[in-house]
């Protein structure tokens, strides 16, 4: 259950535009929704430019839509007792998983047309969900149906000369909230309304009334796609700093304190955030948050047409800390071109990590927090453990590093592992590129031959010749090609293959320079045949969940950095029609 779970929220947050993807436009004039979203919400997630969504989903390979995985959290909710609105979740989970058939069927299930737009934000503690469809009585009559079949109580009501459906949600004939469905032309917005919201709340979550500071007024979409390079099209973000004023109740006046008051109330846990809401907190956590305010992402780029998706995301956790930024700049290491996302490898993965450095900027990540002024009680708390902790440690421990940069491995070909019965490792057709770089490889070589006797008679050419080391390999490890060991420039090279040869011979070009702290990246078109294969060899089948994941034609690559404006993680995706 847990499996499928995940999967699920995987495959769904792909399919439906989760990683927050657009079409190419590079205008960036404001949607005029945005005239009714809280210049003070806490979370924002939008849709700004339209999107060709059934385009997008007729490119999507079957393991991304995750029908399967549905069907099986349906079954077994079927199999439980569950009141109205357990049946009317399972009912509305049934018809997504209907309209994952095909593009027509998720048209015709959810009224979604191929110039989608989309809002999710919150007005206090109201989640708003607001969507441009191409027939918003589908999408009416879709939550209806899920509701009449489930016997789930609603009613028609105005709101301000509105009409509104109104579904109760109740437990043991108590009422929860109600979730309310609205349409205003082309636009679709669901909102709740609960015992902890004023009226007028539920007015500004329809949008039949604007919010006395909009986000559109505020400038912070425009900084954001400015300071992050982002082109406009989507943009999410999670306001940390306004979270934790809420939590602290920096300003009581805020919507969102007065009905995370009210909800604690309800619950009988009046008090529940006393500890963090004295001057002394409300101060330590605002100086805080004013240098890491929000969680950012948003698009780079993105290409879709009949044939191909090409979409590019970027995730930052933003900061304006210096200090802290800067210690996590100088551990930043070397990534080879080919571990980057043009590389044509079946899987690729880097690590870079400067050695030298990791030690003092420890040192300082320490010194900031322990040494800080804190006059929280909790935060001094946290603060009296840490400086028990002694990093010096840290420092012997990455001393016998020396001037380690990164390292990777990379697959470019491989028909099959198998095992035999002496458990031999044995590959029959690899191409494959291990890389260690440094700025003196050589010193590091030698210093790890003192770690492997295996290695001892080994003395590397400088002039980058390749020794064979087949017969060099430890106890129970046998590979069939040549097996190559290279100094490449600032690069220890072990390979065989083909193409790990021509892509070690380009690494001595390759300067050590700090250009990121990870990168993984993988083919899955070329991995699933290569499972596929290895099972037949070992008789052990793959495993459903790991075949649906592989089972499409499409690159993805991942990358992680630090640069001037905060922590980021970059995403990359091609998926290809098979």
């Amino acid at each position: 259950m847990k499996k499928s779970l995940l999967a699920l929220v995987t495959g769904t947050a792909i399919a439906s535009g989760g990683y927050f993807i657009a079409q190419q436009d590079n205008n960036h004039a404001q949607l005029p929704q945005l005239d009714y979203v809280p210049a003070d919400t806490l979370f924002f997630w939008s849709q700004l430019k339209s999107f060709p969504y059934l385009q997008y989903l007729e490119l999507l390979p079957n393991s991304y839509k995750n029908s399967h995985q549905l069907e099986e959290i349906i079954a077994s909710m079927q199999d439980e007792e569950v009141g109205a609105n357990g049946r009317f979740l399972r009912n509305v989970l049934q018809q997504y998983a209907n309209s994952m058939k095909s593009s027509e069927s998720f048209k015709n299930i959810w009224g979604v047309n191929n110039d989608f737009k989309m809002l999710a934000y919150t007005v206090g503690l109201l989640p708003v969900l607001r969507a441009e469809l191409g027939d918003p009585e589908a999408f009416k009559t879709t939550i209806k149906q899920a509701a009449d079949e489930a016997k789930l109580r609603y009613e028609e009501s105005q709101i301000d000369g509105a009409s509104i459906t109104k579904y109760f949600i109740e437990y043991e004939g108590e009422r929860l909230f109600d979730l309310l469905v609205n349409s205003s032309g082309n636009w679709v917005t669901l909102t709740i309304d609960t015992p902890f919201n004023q009226p007028k709340d539920v007015k500004i979550a329809l949008g039949l009334a604007k919010p006395l500071h909009a986000l559109s007024d505020s400038g912070k979409i425009e900084e954001y796609l400015e300071d992050h390079q982002l082109d406009g099209h989507s943009l999410g973000y999670i306001d940390t700093k306004l979270i934790v004023d809420m939590l602290t109740a920096t300003n009581p006046d805020s919507q969102a304190t007065q009905m995370l008051d009210k909800l604690t109330s309800l619950a009988e846990q009046d008090g529940a955030f006393d500890s963090i809401r004295t001057p002394e907190c409300q101060q330590d956590f605002s100086a805080i948050t004013q240098k890491w305010p929000a969680i950012i992402s948003g698009t780079q780029k993105i290409e879709i047409t009949n044939q191909f998706a090409d979409v590019h995301v970027s995730t930052i956790i933003a900061s304006t800390d210096t200090k802290i930024l800067g210690a996590l700049q100088n551990i930043r290491g070397f990534l080879p071109q080919h571990t980057q996302s043009d590389s044509n490898a079946v899987m690729t993965l880097g690590f870079g990590l400067n050695a030298s450095q990791l030690s003092p900027s420890v040192n300082t990540l320490w010194a900031a927090f322990s040494g800080a002024q804190f006059n929280c009680a909790p935060l001094t708390a946290l603060q009296g453990e840490t400086k028990g902790v002694n990093p010096a440690p840290l420092a012997m421990a990455t001393g016998m590093l020396g001037s380690f940069k990164g390292v990777s491995a990379t697959i470019f070909d491989i028909d099959a592992s198998t095992f035999d019965q002496t458990q031999t490792v044995d590959a029959t057709s690899l191409d494959a590129l291990v890389t260690v770089s440094a700025d003196d490889a050589l010193a590091l070589f030698n210093m790890a031959k003192s770690f492997a006797p295996n290695l001892a008679s080994i003395t590397l050419p400088s002039d980058g010749k390749a020794i064979k080391i087949n017969d060099h390999l430890p106890p129970g490890v046998a590979v069939t090609n040549p097996l190559y060991l290279a100094l490449k420039g600032q690069h220890l090279a072990l390979y065989t293959g083909e193409m790990a040869e021509q892509t070690a011979n380009k690494l001595s070009n390759q300067s050590v320079i700090a250009n990121g702290l990870t990168r993984f990246g993988i083919d899955s078109g070329k991995i699933l045949p290569l499972l596929l294969k290895a099972a037949e060899q070992s008789g052990e089948p793959i495993p459903d969940d790991i075949k649906d994941i592989f089972d499409q034609n499409g690159k993805m690559h991942m990358h992680t950095d630090i640069n001037d404006k905060g922590i980021v993680f970059d995403f990359a995706i091609n998926i290809s029609q098979p």
